[in-house]
């Protein structure tokens, strides 16, 4: 899919019909290691996959996805949460190109269990997954929804 037509296609899938595949996982991560990243700085940051039915149950906010990817960073300032944006953003189009359902989370952070986090880094952003029968379908965007100033 082109780009700019995949964007006009982005939606919040929040209804999952199954498990994401070894191959599309793959995909996702290679996207989130090409993410740019405050100062390249990619020693900062860990990707947590959560897949395990008993963590999942734990997870508030995550609309029963049977995958969660878990952004975390090691004391993370307005650069780390940025850049988490960014890995997020890359996997997040890369599971709706591969016709994924996505969704931005960051409502199930607080309730991730200590021990699935690794030490010294905290949640910043999470990303929930699944196969979908949603259809990602391009729609007029409004150029007025974020109020311009252009300055010539």
């Amino acid at each position: 899919m082109e780009t700019f037509k995949m964007i006009q296609s982005r939606k919040a899938v929040r209804q999952y019909s199954g498990q994401i595949t070894k191959e599309q996982l793959q995909k996702i991560i290679t996207a989130a290691n090409a993410a740019a990243v405050g100062m390249g700085e990619f020693e900062n940051y860990r990707l947590t996959v959560i897949q395990k039915a008993e963590i999942l149950n734990k997870l508030s906010g995550i609309y029963d996805a049977p995958t969660v990817i878990v952004v975390s960073a090691k004391n993370p300032s307005a650069m780390e949460d940025i850049s988490a944006g960014t890995i997020v953003h890359n996997m997040e189009l890369t599971a709706e190109d591969q016709g994924l359902g996505a969704n931005y989370n960051m409502s199930s952070l607080g309730s991730i269990p200590d021990d699935v986090i690794p030490d010294g880094f905290k949640p910043i952003f999470a990303l929930t997954l699944g196969q979908t029968t949603e259809k990602f379908v391009p729609r007029e965007i409004s150029l007025d929804k974020i109020k311009t100033n252009i300055v010539k």
